[in-house]
């Protein structure tokens, strides 16, 4: 069997991969989960030593993953963070993995890199952060976080303290917890927002000033889309000579409009940003951008060394910039791209209405919600989360909320837990999400 080159005993399997991409790309079905004890015997037996062959291997893929798996990419998936990657950035992603180009560095991929860097600059721009200021495309916003917070322990010397707020990401958790560092949690108010207020007090009562070397700040926090005080938050840190990270996975891309450009003032004063385009700027899955307002600092944390690469390094890194030194990773696919040729086929005036339709489905939901009689929106929303929470519902009943809607293919949905207290949320991220959803899914609480 040929597994290689233009005789590759693939069969139609070309033809089977395209029509999928097309069929998906119309698809508007929820999707199904199913429990081990369904799911695992249709993989028996699938790996042999003689193949299954494309026929019978494209069937498994079919009936055993495909049919097994929720569209997190759907305009009825309103949990977590959904995904709603543009036709031309799927298409795009095809291509990346097809070319296997390995962009590391610019000996290697430099096409590739510049395109990403593009990419990287008008995010940057966005963010008001200086020029200068660089970065790379990574996997995700916990490989972001890790490796933006490592650069700050790194210039902070011997300072391991870092300033968290109580509506952190769990990738902060965990990336301090790999980095060696010690949290100092700041408990938030009813709105849930980070100040610099709330800092400055928290470092005073614990005496700590002096131990601080990081403060993590969301734009736009993964549970309820809240942005914290970046400009104060940013000038407390500074004032203790401590790097700020800011952590706008999720929310960074409300940048795009003008409208909401307030709600991030003074990221510009960032020493480190992340966004992920494959949450809401519509791209695939696998890609973040990480920036530093002082690239060298990174590629100081983050560079590797070794015989075999050491050609790498024997440029300018001002003229020719290698990936790999901005973040936790050699070899990568350049996940960039797919962002980078949206931008190009559509335009960034495309971009925003799309970021402002959720906008828009958000603002709907929660008139349709406040509307309701035992409902209480908790908090009103700066972005495109919704929590509330609903007279007489626990965690059981509100379990229970989110089953039925799956097991209906109405929506897919999950309760949070906000100040101790289960509650409803909803998402809003898909452009195709309609109001006729949003209704389905509110009539299910009356």
């Amino acid at each position: 069997m040929t597994l290689h080159g233009p005789d590759a005993d693939i069969d139609d399997l070309p033809a089977r991969a395209v029509r999928l991409i097309t069929d998906r790309l119309a698809n508007t079905e929820l999707g199904r989960t199913t429990p081990p004890s369904e799911l695992l015997p249709l993989f028996e037996d699938a790996i042999t030593s003689h193949g299954l062959g494309v026929d019978r291997a494209w069937s498994l893929f079919e009936t055993a993953v495909a049919d097994h798996t929720l569209a997190l990419d759907g305009p009825r998936y309103l949990a977590f963070i959904p995904m709603s990657p543009a036709a031309a950035a799927i298409w795009m992603d095809a291509v990346v993995g097809a070319t296997s180009f390995s962009a590391e560095s610019w000996l290697e991929a430099a096409g590739a890199v510049a395109a990403e860097n593009q990419a990287l600059d008008y995010l940057r721009a966005l963010a008001g952060m200086p020029t200068e200021a660089g970065g790379a495309f990574c996997s995700g916003g916990s490989i972001g976080n890790l490796s933006a917070i490592a650069v700050g322990r790194d210039v902070a010397g011997g300072r391991r303290l870092v300033a968290v707020a109580d509506t952190a990401h769990a990738s902060v958790d965990n990336s301090l917890r790999l980095l060696g560092m010690e949290a100092l949690v700041v408990p938030t108010g009813p709105d849930g927002r980070f100040t610099g207020e709330l800092l400055a007090s928290s470092l005073a009562t614990t005496g700590l000033a002096a131990e601080l070397a990081v403060v993590v700040a969301s734009a736009g926090s993964t549970n309820a889309g809240v942005v914290d005080d970046l400009r104060g938050l940013a000038q407390v840190a500074h004032a203790h000579d401590a790097w700020l990270h800011v952590d706008g996975a999720y929310g960074g891309a409300a940048l795009i409009l003008d409208e909401c450009r307030e709600l991030f003032d003074g990221l510009g004063e960032a020493d480190s940003f992340i966004v992920d385009p494959h949450k809401w700027m519509f791209c695939t899955a696998g890609t973040c951008a990480v920036l530093y307002r002082r690239p060298h600092l990174a590629a100081l944390t983050h560079r590797q060394h070794g015989p075999y690469i050491e050609v790498l390094h024997t440029a300018d890194p001002t003229d020719e910039w290698n990936p790999s030194d901005y973040a936790f990773q050699l070899t990568r696919r350049p996940s960039g791209l797919p962002f980078w040729f949206t931008l190009l086929v559509h335009g960034t005036d495309a971009l925003g209405a799309a970021v402002r339709a959720s906008m828009t489905t958000t603002a709907y939901a929660r008139a349709q919600l406040a509307a309701l009689p035992g409902i209480e929106i908790i908090m009103q929303p700066q972005l495109t989360v919704l929590l509330f929470r609903k007279s007489g519902w626990d965690r059981g009943r509100w379990q229970q909320w989110s089953k039925d809607l799956l097991d209906r293919g109405i929506a897919f949905v999950a309760p949070t837990t906000w100040k101790a207290e289960t509650v409803g949320r909803l998402v809003f991220l898909h452009p195709l999400t309609t109001d006729a959803i949003v209704d389905q899914v509110i009539d299910t609480l009356r």
